[in-house]
């Protein structure tokens, strides 16, 4: 008889196979075979009785409280989930890296986005409750993994809406 897993271990494969069944569902009328075993894999995880793991979708586990659910980085030669927190410090640094309103040399074109009133209090809209979804609470859950995410979207969100006649509210 063999020793059963640290208790640790144990949830963690739990957890994996329940994200790997969530992201099949997606697909089930599509894919049954597919939903069938990640059905089987969530009763042999239950049960504790290891085998025959979890199904292979193709994509690496992506937890929802934990990573984007739209993007993968590619960098390293492998297809690997980005995280909230790092997708924030990428948006960070793409936006600290962007050029000034108006910083450019008499004579050149004039490449500025300019948006309507109306379209920058939508989009300052939209940050908003994105920046709400992704913080702690109701929507995201216990976690604090969106944060730094919301946290983005949130000065985002000001910026533009501080160049709006609503402004803050």
């Amino acid at each position: 008889m063999t020793e059963p897993a640290p208790l640790a271990q144990r949830y963690e494969e739990l957890r994996n196979v329940a994200i790997r069944l969530l992201d099949v569902l997606d697909d089930a009328e599509g894919n049954p075979q597919m939903l069938r075993s990640a059905l089987e894999a969530m009763h042999h995880a239950v049960r504790g009785d290891g085998p025959p793991g979890t199904p292979d979708t193709g994509d690496p586990i992506r937890d929802p409280a934990l990573h984007l659910l739209t993007r993968f980085d590619y960098t390293q030669g492998t297809k690997t989930p980005v995280t909230l927190d790092e997708e924030a410090a990428n948006i960070r640094r793409e936006l600290a890296g962007d050029r000034v309103i108006d910083d450019r040399p008499p004579g050149e074109p004039d490449r500025e986005v300019r948006l309507t009133e109306l379209r920058g209090m939508i989009i300052g809209g939209l940050l908003r409750e994105l920046a709400a979804r992704l913080s702690r609470g109701s929507a995201f859950g216990p976690s604090r993994a969106g944060e730094e995410l919301a946290q983005v979207a949130t000065d985002l969100s000001w910026e533009v809406l501080d160049q709006t006649f609503v402004g803050r509210q």
